[in-house]
C-alpha cells in the first residue's frame, strides 16, 4: 500500500497539480528524513523485544508482576493498560507480550488480541519515547512540548474511552456497574498519570510512567509485592537504564540544554523546512543501550546475538520502508504547488490548501469536531499511525489559520485520532492474533472495535471542539 500510495501520490501532484518532478524528489527525501528519528525507534524496538523475547525475559517479567494477583479483572487490566502502556512507551511491541498473558489469564481468544491494542491506543501519541510528536513536531513547524502537553490532555478522555471498552472482551462475573467503573477508574488514572508524567517529567517518559504508575496502583490494591531476585534484577536492568536515562535528559537542565538544544543536527534538504535531529535527546539511543545491556547481563550467546539482529532485520525492514514510504508521501503533499526553487507557491495546485479550504467552506467551526476521526481514517486505511500525520499534519496548520484557531490543538488532536484508529487497524490485529490462537477472528474483533474507533475519535473532537468555544 505505501508504495502503490506514494508511486500515485507523485503522478497525481505532478500531473494533477502541476510541481516539478525536482520539487516531488527533493519533498520525498524531506519526508524520509522528516521520519527517520521514528523509523530508527522502530527499528531499535524491535531488536529489543524480539532478543527480550527469545531469552524469555518479558515472561518472566510478566509472571512476576501477576505474582498475588488472583481475580480475572485484576490481572487483565494490569496487562491492557499497565503493562501494554509500559512495553509500548518503551517502544516494545506489547501485542506479542499483552495477547498470550491476557491468554493464560483466561481470556478469550478474540477478547485477548483486541484487549493487547485497547490498552494502549488511547496513549499511543506519547508512546514509542515520545517519538510521535517529535515527528508531528517536524511536520508541522509546532514546538514539541506545546505538542506534547495538547496530546496528553487530548489523551485523557481518549484513555477514558477505551477504558470503557474493556469489560467488552472480559467475562461477564459481577455486576456489569461495577466492572465498568472499575475499568473507567483505571482508563481515567492511567491518563491522568500520564498527563501528569509529560507535564513535569518529559514527553518521552510520559507513557512508561503513565503505565507503571497503574501497574504499582493495582498491585498496591491487591497488596501484592512480590520479591526481587538476581534474574528479576537482570530482566528488568534495560528498563531501568532507559527509564533513568530519559529522566536524565528530560528533568537536569545541563544535560537537557545540552542535548536538545546545543547537540542539534539541521538539514535543509527542502529550502523552506528546517529538520532538526538531536540524536543524544531521541529516544533511539536509549534503545540501542539496553539491548545491549541485556546481551550482557542475560548472556547471551554471540550466535543468539546475531539470529536475533537477523530475525529483528527480518520484521523491521517493511515497517520501516513503509513508514518512511508513507513520510515521503506526505511531504510531496505538503509541498505541491511550489516551484522549483521553492520561491513561490500556487496555491491553486497546493493541495493541503485547496483541502483546507474546502473543509472550511464544508464544516465551518465544527471542523475540530472531525479531526481526531480523520486521524482515525488514515490508521485504519493503512495500518499506520504516522500515514496520518504525515498526510494530514500540514493540513491542520492551514485549516487553523483559516478558522483563527490553535494549530497546536488540531495537530494533536489529528495524533490522538490516529492513535485511536489503532484498535481498528487490520495490521495491527493481524499482529496480535497469532500470539493468541486467534487466527481467522480477525473480521469478528473489527466488526467490534471499527464502531468503538469511531465513537472514541469522536468523543475527543467533542471535547476538543467544546474547549475551543
Amino acid at each position: 500500500m505505501a508504495v502503490w500510495g506514494f508511486l500515485y501520490t507523485g503522478a497525481l501532484t505532478a500531473l494533477g497539480f502541476e510541481t516539478p518532478l525536482s520539487v516531488i524528489l527533493l519533498a520525498s527525501l524531506d519526508g524520509v528524513l522528516t521520519t527517520l528519528p521514528l523509523l530508527l525507534v522502530i527499528f531499535a524496538g524491535i531488536l529489543l523485544s524480539t532478543l527480550l523475547t527469545s531469552t524469555g525475559s518479558l515472561t518472566r517479567i510478566v509472571e512476576w508482576l501477576l505474582r498475588g494477583i488472583q481475580g480475572l479483572y485484576q490481572r487483565a487490566l494490569l496487562l491492557t493498560l499497565g503493562v501494554g502502556n509500559f512495553m509500548e512507551g518503551a517502544s516494545v511491541i506489547a501485542e506479542p507480550v499483552v495477547a498470550p498473558m491476557l491468554r493464560v489469564a483466561g481470556v478469550e481468544p478474540s477478547g485477548a488480541a483486541a484487549l493487547s491494542i485497547v490498552g494502549y491506543a488511547g496513549l499511543m501519541t506519547l508512546e514509542m519515547a515520545g517519538v510521535i510528536v517529535t515527528v508531528l513536531s517536524l511536520v508541522t513547524g509546532i514546538p514539541e512540548r506545546e505538542l506534547g502537553l495538547a496530546s496528553a490532555w487530548l489523551s485523557v478522555p481518549a484513555a477514558l474511552a477505551m477504558g470503557g471498552c474493556i469489560p467488552v472482551f472480559l467475562p461477564r462475573e459481577g455486576p456489569f456497574s461495577r466492572r465498568l467503573s472499575t475499568a473507567l477508574a483505571c482508563g481515567l488514572g492511567v491518563g491522568l498519570a500520564t498527563l501528569g508524567a509529560a507535564a513535569f517529567a518529559g514527553v518521552s517518559i510520559s507513557g512508561m510512567l503513565g503505565g507503571l504508575t497503574l501497574i504499582l496502583a493495582i498491585m498496591t490494591a491487591a497488596r501484592a509485592a512480590p520479591s526481587l531476585d538476581p534474574q528479576m534484577l537482570r530482566d528488568l536492568a534495560p528498563f531501568a537504564l532507559m527509564l533513568g536515562a530519559l529522566l536524565l535528559v528530560n528533568l537536569v537542565p545541563i544535560l537537557k540544554e545540552w542535548t536538545y538544544h546545543r547537540a542539534v543536527l539541521q538539514v535543509n534538504v527542502v529550502p523552506v523546512h528546517t529538520i532538526s535531529l538531536r540524536p543524544l535527546f531521541s529516544a533511539y539511543l536509549y534503545l540501542g543501550a539496553p539491548f545491549v545491556l541485556s546481551a550482557l547481563l542475560l548472556r547471551v550467546p554471540k550466535v543468539e546475538t546475531r539470529r536475533v539482529l537477523k530475525e529483528g532485520a527480518r520484521r523491521g525492514w517493511r515497517a520501516s520502508l513503509a513508514m518512511g514510504l508513507f513520510g515521503a508521501m506526505g511531504q510531496v503533499i505538503a509541498y505541491s504547488g511550489y516551484t522549483a526553487d521553492f520561491s513561490y507557491m500556487d496555491q491553486a495546485h497546493n493541495i493541503p490548501w485547496i483541502l483546507a479550504h474546502g473543509l472550511e467552506g464544508y464544516s465551518g467551526h465544527l471542523f475540530p469536531l472531525f479531526v481526531p476521526f480523520l486521524g482515525w481514517v488514515g490508521t485504519f486505511l493503512t495500518g499506520y499511525g504516522v500515514a496520518s500525520l504525515m498526510l494530514f499534519g500540514p493540513l491542520q496548520v492551514e485549516t487553523a489559520r483559516l478558522l483563527d484557531i490553535p494549530a497546536t490543538w488540531l495537530a494533536a488532536s489529528l495524533a490522538v485520532g490516529a492513535s485511536l484508529g489503532s484498535i481498528s487497524s487490520p495490521f495491527k490485529i493481524a499482529i496480535a492474533t497469532p500470539m493468541c490462537d486467534a487466527v481467522g477472528k480477525e473480521g469478528e474483533i473489527l466488526r467490534v472495535t471499527i464502531p468503538m474507533g469511531v465513537a472514541a475519535s469522536l468523543l475527543v473532537g467533542l471535547t476538543m471542539w467544546i474547549g475551543l468555544r
